[in-house]
């Protein structure tokens, strides 16, 4: 669902990773794989669901997130880039030691203990999704089906079980809708499988036959494929290969019985030689293994790590002020010209250092949705005033911030009508934010009074003008005029 670009941040020269959401139509043909098919709502909420894990996560194994955005109407996501390999493509040119094993498993615990504590399951464990950098550190990746461990959270995904073929703990394969933590220590047991042994868990003639055999066939013991184990690793990989979830170990205490299997400082390196070696970081520095574990107090409210955001070169403020009021002009005059394109192309620049909703940055936020409804992206307008409306959600009644959150789900319904060539949903969308609007009498916000009116007329067009008239009928009609 998603196409990841390795590419270079033109204003800091930073290497960055770039993700975007795209689905392909079902009948796409050759030369044509630059169009695409319509998202679907459940897939943008998972693809912010993704950006929320990033900014929440990120650091100490997981990419930190850089910035995100929209693009034609697709959203994107900028992680820092990890230099590396993914395990699947680390295993098809090496064979790890049990201690290598051992360090990357370790890592990936340690990782996990983290991301568990903060409330999340990441439902997706496997290979490809485990990086191992230059440096030999490990960096789990692709938040795509992340879910808070909570009943009550949203699901995103449709159809089939999420997770991949030969990972899937049973109880996901069986349907569980809230898979606690221990559905992604069975994923990390067949990924220790994998690497120790060179082999999934389990082999089949179809998809089928491998997910039943996850689901009822006791999982073949490590100690059978390799003799001479360490005493206890073959008993620990069994309970991580548990098909009762209630068996499994934690993240936390999977790590510490691994622990001893890890290389110390000193100790020499792997033979024959591994690149990336995943033992470096354990023989050079003696706190490896303290340095990702979480803090007991707060066990369960990590600390929100600190987002990277884009390096000096903040535009000065009454210059981005003077822009913008530039901007607003040229666009009441009917023009979307340079000036709304420079404030655009700046706005990232504003946003990481001031936040996204600081009073400016929502402004020019807002300014570029309409930009773009202007030249006609629909979708690129529509994406833009979501995540506006999403980010300001809350705010207090009568407020600057609530006022422009009423302006920007009127945008979100002004872009729905030709999206959809309907009103089904963008009509009742209006006439909600109307209604707000009759809360603030007799005062209303007039720019967003005269933005509901002229939305007004062309939902009066398709048919609804009765209830468009008595809706505007009570607000104030001495509007100002665009400005």
């Amino acid at each position: 669902m998603g196409t990841v670009y390795r590419a270079e941040d033109l204003r800091t020269g930073q290497i960055v990773a770039v993700k975007f959401l795209v689905r392909p139509p079902r009948d796409s043909t050759p030369g044509h794989g630059d169009h695409y098919g319509r998202l679907t709502p459940n897939e943008l909420k998972r693809f912010e669901r993704e950006r929320q894990m990033h900014e929440r996560l990120g650091g100490h194994g997981v990419p930190r997130l850089v910035t995100y955005d929209f693009y034609g109407g697709r959203p994107y996501l900028v992680t820092e880039f990890i230099d590396g390999k993914n395990l699947r493509d680390f295993l098809e040119s090496h064979r790890p030691t049990l201690t290598a094993t051992a360090a990357i498993v370790v890592q990936l615990l340690r990782i996990l203990e983290r991301v568990h504590a903060a409330g999340v399951v990441h439902r997706d464990i496997k290979p490809q999704n485990v990086i191992l950098a230059e440096s030999g550190e490990v960096f789990l990746v692709d938040f795509g089906i992340a879910l808070p461990d909570d009943p009550d959270a949203t699901r995103h995904t449709e159809g089939r079980t999420p997770g991949s073929l030969g990972y899937k703990a049973p109880e996901i394969i069986l349907g569980e809708r809230n898979p606690a933590p221990a559905a992604d220590i069975y994923g990390v047991g067949c990924t220790l499988f994998r690497l120790a042994t060179g082999d999934r868990v389990f082999n089949g003639a179809s998809e089928h036959i491998i997910e039943q055999h996850h689901c009822d066939t006791p999982a073949p013991r490590l100690d059978d494929r390799l003799p001479g184990l360490p005493p206890g690793l073959a008993d620990l990989v069994a309970r991580m290969l548990a098909k009762d979830p209630r068996s499994r170990p934690s993240a936390g205490g999977a790590a510490a019985a691994l622990a001893a299997l890890v290389p110390r400082p000193g100790d020499p390196g792997p033979d024959p030689a591994l690149e990336p070696d995943p033992t470096r970081p354990f023989r050079a520095h003696p706190d490896t293994l303290a340095a990702t574990r979480v803090p007991a107090a707060g066990r369960g409210h990590s600390r929100r790590p600190v987002v990277r955001r884009r390096a000096p070169g903040v535009p000065d403020r009454s210059a981005f002020r003077t822009l913008l009021d530039e901007a607003e002009r040229e666009l009441a005059r009917g023009d979307a010209g340079h000036r709304a394109k420079q404030l655009d192309a700046m706005l990232p620049e504003a946003r990481g250092p001031w936040g996204a909703c600081d009073p400016d940055v929502v402004r020019a936020r807002l300014l570029c949705a309409d930009r773009l409804r202007h030249t006609g992206d629909w979708p690129g307008a529509g994406a833009r005033y979501r995540t506006l409306a999403r980010d300001l959600d809350g705010a207090a009644a009568g407020t600057a911030e609530h006022h422009r959150l009423l302006e920007a789900r009127i945008g979100v319904a002004e872009c729905m009508v030709p999206e959809e060539d309907s009103t089904d949903r963008a009509f009742p969308l209006w006439e909600a934010t109307v209604r707000r609007l009759h809360v603030l009498l007799p005062s209303p916000p007039r720019r967003v009074v005269r933005r509901a009116r002229e939305s007004g007329e062309e939902f009066a067009e398709w048919g609804h003008r009765t209830a468009v008239e008595a809706l505007l009928d009570v607000l104030p009609s001495d509007v100002l005029p665009p400005s």
